[in-house]
């Protein structure tokens, strides 16, 4: 399938730029252009595109003011260009809430960089997901589920590892204003950020669930009860430290595209927590956490998927189906339930 694009920038040098490199692929088609929020919801509803690249400073109408208007009218996945700042990262996130799809961080759009192969991988995600359906074979339910696979014990539970990408902000917030801060282990977050960005995600959360949220930092002993966002730019491990749990904070350079990785922190919970660790796989494109899944999958751990028709983009966790590593399909509302469960 070819996938339609329509960008949204009132910077003109912007917008060819990004028009020029989405001409370079066949399997995309740029079908307008827009130089502010008021003429991107005009051009939605006339070219009617399968994704959306969209600026947030504009004159007219802003970007989020554009995107609410645009999901009034149509549901169309929009990803958000932001700036790398905190503020930048607060509007980010009131973007995703009003229901942006994805973001990119605009100043690491440099055509050296590794952002724009990524700005392509995100848009062809988004609009395939738009047509996938998977087979009802794939789409197994909970209930398919054995009961042995099932059961989760809560003295059983040292570490819940949260794990989500594209769509995952509002996934995960979701699940967790499901739990109560008296879950009796520690809740890890990885999902995919950069920079100030983990930060700002993990204020916002705390305003929305009952749990407290920080961003992980070194050499930190991890609480029951308390959630730790994994930092953006960087990877987060685990050790152990006497009785506790220790979280680590390491600048990997590896090469790897993500950072933070599940594959990374999952693979680490496995050697260090093992079978006593609960992971829960959301949203997200490609396979991140496939590799630290067969890892934890080995050491006796479980995994429980968020299921295919509720994810904007269906990657991670069917990579995790695939692979035969997941113990439960279910979903979100029924996995904070079962988490609140563990606290009682």
């Amino acid at each position: 399938m070819t996938v339609s694009v329509l960008v949204v920038d009132d910077s003109s040098f912007f917008r060819s730029r990004i028009i020029k490199l989405l001409q370079q692929f066949s399997s995309l088609k740029v079908v307008g252009e827009a130089s502010n929020g008021k003429e991107a919801v005009e051009q939605t509803l006339r070219l009617q595109p399968d994704v959306i690249t969209m600026d947030y400073e504009m004159p007219v109408m802003d970007g989020i003011s554009a995107l609410i208007e645009i999901r009034r009218q149509k549901v169309v996945p929009v990803i958000m260009l932001s700036s790398l700042t905190f503020e930048g990262a607060r509007l980010t996130l009131k973007a995703l809430d009003a229901g942006a799809a994805d973001f990119l961080v605009k100043s690491r759009l440099d055509i050296k960089g590794h952002q724009y192969p990524l700005l392509v991988e995100k848009i062809l995600a988004l609009g395939k997901a738009r047509e996938a359906h998977e087979p009802p074979s794939v789409q197994r339910s909970a209930s398919s589920v054995p009961a042995a696979a099932r059961s989760v014990q809560p003295s059983s539970v040292r570490l819940v590892v949260v794990a989500a990408s594209t769509g995952g902000p509002l996934a995960v917030r979701e699940v967790l204003s499901l739990v109560p801060a008296t879950l009796p282990c520690p809740l890890v977050i990885v999902q995919h950020m950069p920079e100030r960005f983990t930060q700002a995600f993990a204020e916002r959360l705390s305003e929305h669930c009952p749990m407290s949220f920080s961003e992980a930092r070194d050499m930190e002993v991890l609480q029951p009860g308390r959630a730790y966002v994994a930092p953006g730019g960087k990877q987060l491990l685990l050790q152990q430290q006497g009785s506790h749990l220790q979280s680590r904070v390491v600048s990997e350079q590896d090469g790897r595209l993500y950072r933070p990785s599940v594959d990374v922190t999952l693979g680490s919970a496995a050697k260090v927590v093992g079978s006593a660790t609960l992971a829960l796989v959301l949203t997200g494109m490609g396979d991140d956490g496939t590799r630290g899944g067969k890892l934890l999958h080995a050491a006796g751990g479980r995994i429980w998927v968020q299921e295919a028709s509720s994810c904007v983009v269906n990657g991670m966790p069917q990579s995790i189906r695939n692979a035969g590593l997941a113990d439960e399909v279910l979903a979100l509302g029924e996995m904070g339930r079962r988490l609140a469960q563990l606290a009682r």
